[in-house]
């Protein structure tokens, strides 16, 4: 008798399917629509050092076009990009070549080091079907004052953390309700979700900040909730779980980090240390993870989803970002200010872009996923 395999399906050879998992509003259509030009600004962490030049093309006509129009809300209008409602499969190629030191962009010096390329399976979903089954078309969501997945500072100011009433992206207020889908239509959507999760090889989930500090109870965990026993169930119906456990990589992305909500206080009064560089800082993953264990600590909502993380996947398979999906915004001298680093604006009551976009942490997560997916393949 044959033993099942101890993953999830394995992903055809050089495909990896990864799941975007988030509650309303968390940001998870800008993530996609930011991850292009994560790519094209993609730098090396010292000047002139050894880096991975990247390139990110859509596999197919249907993605090519979804995200055209998420690019172009993005860059040329300045707007975050509406809700998803359907249930939208997207398929990227990405093509990394390792440049050696000293390498320019006139003058790329590749190493003999075999390219990473790899093609990458999504499902972009409404945030509806992660609550409590999805299947009642989403009519138990409630929708609050926050941001999408790169922020939601107000006013132009940095330093500023009163709640500014903002709505953007993946706010099902902004779209047709998700009540009026059919029910039928949203239990279909909703199994369709689950399927996939269980046949991907890893999972990027978007926590809010925002919406765990706006809620008395916090609401992430009710999200993480609703889908995670059903998707062991199936992982294990099938004979793949691993040691009782999903067998799925899992990058934690905490949203948001260009609010001064979240920036400000992650930091702990430490943002005069970011303007010492030039041009958009760093934030570096242990600030991510001690900023949620800072609001697991906080919220009872969301030490139950830091327990529930623990609970279903591998400590050793799990890693934490500081993600921004439009950036802080950096002035026309090229510095960070510390009293002025919000990219948004409200014109007209809606909330804008206010500079260039310019996504912190976004191709990280997924490269690393990708990275840990394929070295466990060869």
């Amino acid at each position: 008798m044959t033993r099942p395999p101890a993953g999830p399906r394995p992903s055809p050879r050089g495909r990896v399917r990864l799941g975007l998992w988030g509650a309303t509003s968390s940001g998870k259509t800008t993530l996609m629509a930011a991850m292009q030009l994560a790519a094209i600004q993609h730098k090396p962490r010292e000047p002139g050092g050894r880096h991975v030049r990247w390139t990110i093309t859509s596999a197919d006509r249907a993605t090519g076009s979804a995200l055209e129009r998420l690019r172009s809300t993005l860059v040329q209008d300045h707007r975050f990009p509406p809700a998803t409602l359907a249930n939208t499969p997207l398929r990227l190629i990405f093509e990394g070549r390792v440049l050696r030191p000293g390498s320019s962009p006139a003058r790329p010096r590749p190493e003999r080091t075999p390219p990473i390329d790899f093609t990458l399976d999504f499902l972009d979903v409404s945030g509806a079907l992660y609550y409590r089954g999805g299947g009642s078309g989403g009519s138990e969501i409630s929708t609050l004052d926050g941001g999408s997945g790169s922020g939601s500072g107000g006013g132009g100011g940095g330093g500023g953390v009163e709640d500014d009433g903002l709505r953007f992206d993946d706010d099902e207020t902004s779209a047709p309700t998700p009540a009026r889908r059919p029910p039928d239509r949203g239990a279909a959507q909703h199994e369709e979700l689950v399927d996939h999760l269980v046949r991907c090889d890893g999972i990027v989930l978007l926590f809010d900040p925002i919406r765990e500090r706006d809620r008395a109870d916090g609401d992430n965990y009710a999200y993480f909730d609703a889908m995670i026993n059903r998707v062991l169930e199936k992982v294990r119906t099938a004979g793949r779980s691993r040691g009782g456990l999903l067998p799925h990589h899992l990058a934690v992305c905490v949203t948001k980090f260009d609010d001064p909500r979240v920036l400000g206080v992650a930091l702990d009064g430490r943002l005069n240390t970011l303007a010492n560089g030039s041009g958009p800082p760093r934030i570096e993953s242990d600030v991510a993870h001690r900023y949620f264990d800072q609001l697991c600590n906080r919220s009872t909502g969301a030490s139950h989803l830091r327990d529930a993380i623990g609970g279903f996947f591998d400590p050793s398979r799990v890693r934490f970002y500081a993600t921004s999906s439009i950036g802080l915004f950096v002035g026309p001298d090229g510095r960070f200010n510390p009293v002025d680093y919000s990219n948004i604006v409200m014109t007209g009551g809606v909330p804008r872009i206010r500079g260039r976009v310019a996504p912190m942490n976004v191709l990280e997560p997924v490269v690393g996923l990708v990275t840990r997916i394929n070295g466990e393949r060869r």
